[in-house]
């Protein structure tokens, strides 16, 4: 009689785990770094306790046939020029609704965004049903349907265009507040040192023993971040690099991803 009752209680038991196991969600992909997302809609939100906002696209992003980010699936956004507009016109809301295009960043087996273009968002409005929006043709004098007027050059921005033609509406309000230029700049062929300040890794540019600056570039996380730190294991020590990089800016602190970060050697003068 035992037998039989662990019998049964060992097959429920695996009958749950089977149909648990159904109802688990897939597990969310790490998508390669420096893959480029162009204009996808979602939501912009901060956290209650920290200024860490992050993106929560409304439609799965597509990567590859068999690898798709999930819709309502949130990322983290990297601090940067584009991110700083897009808080100051999200206020004491502390959220915002935007169509972005961002580049994903992968460090330590997880994604970033690194914001660089939006669009603000109206909250979305009731579409009419087909049958309000159905009407007949217009006619012209002789009964046959009117011809399109010719399209003439606008002074709408393309973008909003697009947007007006889907069902998206635009925030013409908000969007007349974005500056065109962010200020980011390219970095390139820097000679200088790879260092952590508080457990941050932050790039200090130097030249030939003298320091050019006292400016630190405290590095966005990414796969060439990854790459640099392994060499620093590898040697204990100051090490000097030879990076590049998109520099950025965040409230008023310098930001920098890193784009290459070659290890230089003296080999006996002073050369870097």
């Amino acid at each position: 009689m035992k037998t039989i009752r662990l019998f049964v209680l060992l097959s429920a038991v695996t009958v749950s785990c089977v149909f648990g196991a159904d109802k688990q969600p897939a597990p969310v992909p790490v998508i390669e770094d420096g893959f480029f997302i162009m204009g996808k809609p979602g939501l912009l939100t901060k956290e209650a306790a920290a200024d860490k906002w992050s993106f929560t696209p409304d439609e799965p992003i597509e990567f590859t046939e068999k690898i798709t980010f999930p819709a309502g699936q949130a990322l983290p956004l990297l601090p940067c020029s584009a991110l700083e507009q897009m808080t100051g016109l999200a206020g004491e809301e502390n959220e915002l609704r935007v169509e972005l295009s961002a580049l994903f960043t992968e460090y330590k087996h997880k994604n970033y965004l690194f914001s660089v273009y939006f669009l603000p968002l109206r909250e979305s409005i009731a579409q009419p049903t087909p049958e309000e929006t159905k009407e007949a043709p217009e006619k012209g004098a002789e009964g046959k349907p009117a011809e399109e007027e010719p399209v003439e050059d606008s002074i709408i921005p393309t973008e909003i265009l697009q947007q007006i033609k889907s069902n998206k509406s635009p925030d013409l309000k908000k969007f007349m507040q974005i500056a065109e230029v962010t200020g980011d700049t390219n970095l390139i062929g820097r000679s200088g040192y790879l260092s952590e300040n508080e457990k941050t890794p932050v790039f200090l540019p130097d030249a030939f023993g003298m320091k050019v600056n006292n400016k630190e570039f405290t590095l966005l996380p990414n796969s060439m971040l990854t790459t640099a730190e392994k060499e620093l294991a590898r040697r204990p020590g100051r090490q000097r690099f030879n990076v590049s990089g998109l520099v950025t800016t965040y409230k008023g602190q310098t930001y920098m991803l890193l784009r290459r970060a070659n290890r230089t050697y003296t080999h006996g003068n002073f050369t870097p």
